[in-house]
């Protein structure tokens, strides 16, 4: 007695999902490669030197949640860049930027940005204690 078994039926491969896959890695590498075209931020951080003569910075600036405050002096919102510039053409050459409590990164970034004013001042950022 034999007995017959239908034969198994191969299904057809569907492109789509394989099409859906290929989509979204390409959605996620387009998505992932654009959040690395944003500026890096140099940190320089006061180090340990070779026992030589320690520098005093000439700027002394501090940024928290009130704002930036430039040799004790709170800096104008409105004009920021006066401040600075106008130590910078005194002959000022680096700056000490303390991040005190309250300050955002958005905050540190935007002194940073400002105290540089085109490089012409080496800014150092100190931690907090």
């Amino acid at each position: 007695m034999r007995i017959d078994f239908a034969s198994p039926r191969r299904r057809r491969l569907s492109l789509t999902s394989l099409i859906d896959v290929i989509f979204l890695l390409l959605l996620f590498f387009m998505l992932s490669s654009t959040f690395t075209r944003f500026a890096q931020v140099d940190l320089a951080a006061p180090g340990g030197g070779t026992g030589g003569a320690v520098t005093r910075p000439d700027i002394f600036a501090t940024v928290d949640a009130s704002g930036l405050t430039v040799n004790g002096t709170l800096v104008d919102p409105e004009a920021p860049g006066t401040a600075v510039s106008a130590l910078v053409e005194a002959g000022a050459k680096t700056a000490l930027l303390v991040p005190r409590e309250g300050a955002r990164a958005q905050d540190l970034v935007s002194a940073l940005e400002l105290l540089r004013g085109g490089g012409e001042l080496k800014v150092i950022v100190a931690r907090p204690k």
